[in-house]
């Protein structure tokens, strides 16, 4: 059973390895070492890495190739694909000269909206949890207010939170 740890994503980086190595492995600083070989020797490069994520230890390299020939709403690209499985390579670029050859692919924007769900088991009384819903809800929005308002200014955000009993 390992230990928990609290404020995890405040810690540095070091810190962090720090806390994996001696928490998972018996022989910690071989594992410190394992981890460190993927860093990028550019320091710039590895700090862009670094800033991708929360609790960035270290990258994780996979072979870079492209698919070409795809016809998608009459141009063309070149697909981008990290992948350790060259026949996936292989076979979207027999697909795409296929699908070239009989006027490509055609896309179309359906909605940018996207739905979560939660789901829950509760055997309680339905007319309190939605009694509780109804009340809770105006400050769910308030309280998301402070994380969402970028999203928000950019046309998304939370646009609604429903309660479905089924």
């Amino acid at each position: 059973m390992t230990k928990n740890v609290k404020g995890f994503s405040k810690l540095s980086k070091e810190e962090k390895i720090n806390w994996i190595t001696s928490t998972y492995f018996s022989n910690s600083e071989e594992a410190k070492s394992e981890l460190k070989k993927y860093w990028n020797s550019d320091e710039n490069l590895q700090k862009l890495h670094d800033e991708f994520i929360e609790n960035t230890l270290t990258n994780f390299y996979l072979p870079y190739g492209v698919a070409p020939n795809f016809i998608i709403n009459g141009k063309s690209y070149t697909i981008p694909m990290a992948i350790e499985e060259s026949s996936v390579v292989a076979a979207a670029s027999k697909a795409a000269k296929f699908w070239g050859e009989r006027g490509g692919f055609k896309t179309t924007l359906i909605n940018t909206e996207k739905i979560g769900q939660v789901h829950f088991l509760f055997q309680g009384s339905f007319e309190k949890l939605t009694a509780f819903f109804h009340q809770i809800k105006p400050i769910f929005f308030s309280d998301t207010a402070e994380i969402t308002k970028n999203m928000e200014k950019r046309g998304g955000g939370i646009l609604d939170i429903e309660l479905k009993i089924e």
